[in-house]
């Protein structure tokens, strides 16, 4: 078995909406995806290696095989480009975060090595027909599906699917249909690259920000904001045409619609009425996905990890509706981490997965005041509460990720 080559660059939908395989993040992007280039090491296995960008922390790596982690290899990016042994190695398949042309620039001359079901795949290589694959346009193709051919009465309405604008008139038109609205550009992840209507800027401003959007981006996206009640990642995959349903898990947004973390846990804390709710059509719910993804150009032109956000909102009247769609992600994101890191908690142990960002502390400071307060207790190699980095704590990181856990109360 030849090693998959893992690599995380979480700047894809950015560089498919420029469209150059020359595109470069900006600095602050780029050291958030240096920083955390060993987050795909979770998702990897230990026969495969991971690329990361700056220096191999092997102190780290050490230390989580220590506790009973199973890790792959981590690598040096630029070594490895520079090892023409290592450049000429067989290898399995690529699974960089996600595609873009970018990527495909970056590992050109590494491409010819893969295997021959890699090479067989449709992500071999880059297609002009992939941009619109991974944008937000084809996730409400699909809603739109759902919603027209289903009559349940806990599903949106028609009303409810986004409209896409190319003109500032068309996004005030779709505004002003709705008490409380979302701008989204059609390549952005965690909550980024969106504009909440009504807010307190002036309209002059709000167009100046709306025309931004639409000169690097080409259109938008107008949807309705929910009031939401619970945020849920269905994580699928796709092979060979066939859409293969991975779990779920739960995360949490601020008050502008914007990424926090990942729970670790099968019950959220919520109310017993919501609980009751999800349970209900929980299994509706992926059954529509599967079904919607499987006749989706998805299940033809892609192969890979697929993230499916959803929601649980309340509408004004107060009856429960579950959005199945609000975006789909073709590549890995962190409901995908997230439910690779349940495998290795004990049963009924449950946390958070989060990201550090501080201007001011480095990650390093972080983690050890962390774990002199929150000790790491672990179990038959399962992890039963604790703090845990799960990227190298280096003084020079700014960026970092991390999980936190409690014990089960007896």
């Amino acid at each position: 078995m030849f090693p998959d080559i893992y690599f995380f660059n979480p700047t894809c939908e950015p560089a498919i909406a420029n469209g150059s395989p020359y595109y470069t993040a900006p600095a602050r992007l780029r050291k958030f995806e240096s920083d955390l280039g060993c987050l795909s090491a979770w998702l990897a296995t230990e026969k495969d290696q991971v690329l990361v960008q700056g220096t191999v922390d092997s102190a780290f790596t050490s230390r989580l095989k220590e506790l009973g982690f199973r890790l792959p290899e981590i690598l040096s990016l630029e070594r490895a480009f520079a090892d023409t042994e290592w450049l000429s190695n067989p290898k399995g398949r690529l699974f960089p975060w996600g595609w873009s042309p970018a990527v495909y620039q970056l590992f050109k001359e590494v491409l010819p090595f893969y295997g021959d079901d890699f090479k067989r795949s449709p992500v071999a290589c880059w297609k002009e027909a992939h941009k619109d694959l991974y944008s937000r346009r084809t996730g409400i193709k699909l809603f739109e599906k759902i919603v027209g051919n289903e009559v349940f009465p806990w599903l949106p309405k028609p009303f409810d699917v986004p409209g896409v604008c190319n003109s500032i008139d068309q996004v005030h038109l779709e505004i002003n249909h709705r008490p409380k609205a979302v701008v989204k550009t059609p390549w952005s992840s965690s909550g980024r690259g969106l504009l909440v209507f009504p807010n307190p800027d002036t309209k002059k401003k709000n167009d100046e920000v709306l025309s931004g959007m639409l000169q690097q981006q080409g259109f938008v996206t107008v949807e309705p904001w929910h009031d939401k009640v619970l945020d849920i990642s269905y994580q699928f995959y796709s092979m060979a045409g066939r859409i293969t349903y991975k779990g779920r898990t739960f995360f949490e947004t601020d008050s502008k619609g914007r990424y926090l973390r990942n729970l670790l846990t099968d019950n959220p804390d919520t109310s017993l009425e919501i609980a009751g709710f999800l349970d209900e059509h929980n299994d509706e719910v992926i059954a529509l996905l599967q079904k919607a993804l499987s006749e989706s150009e998805y299940a033809v032109d892609y192969e890979g990890w697929l993230g499916v956000d959803a929601l649980i909102y309340k509408t004004a009247s107060g009856a429960l509706k579950f959005h199945p769609l609000v975006e789909i992600n073709g590549r890995f994101t962190m409901g995908a981490i997230a439910l690779k890191l349940q495998e290795k908690l004990t049963v009924g142990s449950q946390g958070f997965l989060q990201i550090y960002y501080s201007q001011t502390t480095n990650f390093q400071a972080f983690c050890q005041k962390q774990e002199a307060d929150k000790p790491l207790v672990m179990k038959d190699n399962k992890i039963v509460s604790g703090f845990l980095p799960l990227t190298p704590p280096l003084p020079s990181h700014q960026f970092g990720a991390y999980i936190e856990l409690m014990a089960e109360k007896l």
